[in-house]
């Protein structure tokens, strides 16, 4: 049942988009957050943003780890659905079984992502709850920068898939180009 709502409603693009976004605006705010206590201690404004932003932090961390899971099971739905449809070159950048290439594949660091967001997502909580974690804060920010950059990664070569081998885009263009062409309305190019 999940395998056929993945691929009906195209559940994976949907939901890496808000992966994505949830995950670096969190990641964002919290950055935010650490500026204004740094560059701002002695303002009572700055202390207030602070709070705020870090409150966006904690809510966009916890909504952006649950959306990587889902964007893992989705992906991986999708990668089952469309493997045998797939480029050589394609499926190289989806599964690459080169040694250290393996561990960069966009499935294989899907896999580690979610796992990683949400052990941050868990980080940030007790960053909430505990004075002692409270001073590993800029340990966290460190540790979600890098995150953050692997997940842009991520987009990158699903981007890639997408737009460069055409993985599970539709080519009915064609068809469509055709039809323009026999009635006069398709554009020079």
């Amino acid at each position: 049942m999940f395998a056929q709502l993945v691929s009906t409603y195209h559940l994976h693009p949907i939901v890496d988009h808000f992966t994505i976004a949830l995950l670096t605006f969190g990641i964002a705010a919290e950055i935010l957050a650490a500026a204004a206590i740094l560059f701002f201690r002695n303002s009572p404004l700055a202390s207030a943003w602070s709070i705020k932003l870090q409150s966006t932090s904690l809510m966009l961390m916890i909504g952006g780890a649950a959306a990587s899971v889902l964007s893992y099971f989705s992906g991986d739905v999708e990668a089952d659905r469309l493997w045998d449809t797939m480029s050589p070159a394609a499926q190289q950048i989806l599964a690459s079984s080169d040694g250290a290439a393996a561990y960069l594949s966009h499935a294989v660091l899907g896999q580690y992502l979610m796992y990683a967001f949400l052990i941050l997502a868990a980080w940030r909580v007790m960053l909430e709850l505990s004075s002692l974690v409270a001073r590993t804060r800029i340990a966290f920010v460190m540790v979600a920068v890098v995150a953050a950059g692997a997940l842009l990664y991520q987009g990158k070569t699903g981007g890639e898939l997408v737009y460069e081998h055409g993985v599970g885009a539709s080519h009915a263009t064609g068809s469509s180009s055709a039809a323009n062409a026999a009635d006069g309305s398709a554009h020079p190019e």
